[in-house]
């Protein structure tokens, strides 16, 4: 199960773009907390801490949200805004889930064992990084573990090879492709250049040819 990480927040008021502004000056993210049966709550939070949060656990998994006056939340992250230039965070949106109830959710995929596919002169292609499941929050996965160590040239696995937990749906098409291994491209750049190479000799000993029936002209 993905760990469930603490996050400090406060409430905000919904004012104008004006304060919006402030508040980020101020080293704050503003974001919203939305969820089954509840109203929407502004909320802001410490970039310093989304951030130093989010490069040590992802984005994925349980998030407890501990709001200043009020009830702290059991939340997922639904998205993240970031500065199209600056990369930094601008806005963030959690949903409030309940232990009994399945949600949807992505879990990445961490392949290994590529060290063995280059070991039979095969090149590992990745395909889809992440797929999107069904389950009780508590049951999500930090990540799900795809070993393509076995695997021989021409071979794939697909979202259906996948071993996941006991519990957990698959919403993602089962066959889309994770990682597959091919011939190395050099390959067919070696034949590429055997077939430019006879090229050139067709085309030289057509010029030599023309050349010879030149000089016998002039010698007449």
């Amino acid at each position: 199960m993905a760990q469930a990480e603490k996050i400090s927040c406060q409430k905000r008021d919904i004012k104008t773009r004006g304060h919006l502004k402030e508040l980020k000056r101020s080293g704050l993210v503003p974001g919203n907390v939305y969820g089954k049966g509840i109203d929407n709550q502004p909320i802001s939070v410490s970039q310093k801490q989304l951030v130093r949060t989010l490069q040590t656990h992802g984005s994925r998994g349980i998030f407890f949200l501990e709001i200043e006056g009020s009830e702290d939340l059991m939340t997922i992250i639904r998205e993240v805004q970031r500065h199209p230039v600056s990369g930094q965070i601008i806005h963030i949106d959690f949903w409030q889930v309940r232990l009994d109830e399945k949600i949807n959710s992505t879990v990445g995929i961490s392949i290994v064992g590529e060290e063995e596919v280059m070991k039979k002169e095969g090149i590992l292609q990745s395909g889809i990084k992440e797929i999107e499941i069904f389950c009780l929050p508590q049951e999500i996965p930090e990540t799900l573990v795809c070993d393509v160590s076995s695997l021989e040239i021409g071979d794939k696995v697909t979202v259906a090879d996948l071993e996941l937990p006991e519990g957990i749906e698959i919403v993602t098409e089962l066959d889309a492709m994770v990682a597959t291994v091919v011939v190395p491209s050099i390959e067919v750049e070696e034949v590429e250049d055997e077939e430019i190479e006879g090229e050139f000799v067709e085309g030289g000993d057509e010029g030599e040819a023309e050349a010879e029936d030149t000089e016998t002209t002039e010698g007449e």
